[in-house]
């Protein structure tokens, strides 16, 4: 390449991360756990311009869809996450569901995220990122449930009610 390095971007090299993290991991139907990601990633890719007010952090939207279930699913921990940048490491700290919280308030948390300071104190940052997250973290989820509904394997049935409230509330709680 003549001397000139290729910058990997922080999409690809989310990607990576998530593909090192999940391997050998399978969906309920024992397909590679990975292509839910991928799916997810490429529908918030999809839903750009309806709900992603700057285009420009698109990059840090995709980046939080690959690495969304990081933290749940994975050894992973949140401090790991942190050369992504503060706008995809909070993201992915809002999309991960505490052991013993209710969906429901997890997704209120998603909705009405607490202060940026109260999710990571360590990291002092504008309120520019902390809306942006909050945005990241609803837009992902988004695109996960309607993955979890609509993807190629079928959702199970007791889950369809929780997910179908949980995209409403989404959608209409956040002024979508």
């Amino acid at each position: 390449m003549n001397g000139k390095t290729k910058l990997m971007s922080i999409v690809e090299k989310a990607r990576i991360r998530a593909r090192r993290l999940h391997e050998g991991q399978k969906d309920k139907y024992g397909n590679p756990y990975f292509e839910h990601l991928e799916r997810v990633a490429k529908r918030v890719r999809e839903m750009e311009y309806d709900f992603i007010d700057d285009t420009s952090d698109i990059e840090l939207y995709v980046a939080t869809a690959y690495l969304h279930d990081a933290v749940e699913d994975t050894d992973a921990e949140i401090d790991d996450l942190h050369s992504f940048g503060p706008e995809v490491s909070t993201g992915v700290h809002l999309l991960t569901r505490p052991k013993g919280v209710k969906y429901a308030d997890y997704i209120d948390q998603i909705i009405s995220p607490p202060k940026y300071e109260d999710i990571c104190p360590q990291t002092h940052v504008g309120v520019k990122i902390a809306r942006v997250v909050g945005k990241i973290a609803r837009v992902v989820k988004l695109a996960d449930i309607l993955d979890h509904l609509q993807g190629p394997t079928p959702c199970p049935p007791e889950l369809i009610k929780r997910y179908e409230k949980s995209l409403y509330r989404l959608i209409t709680k956040a002024g979508y």
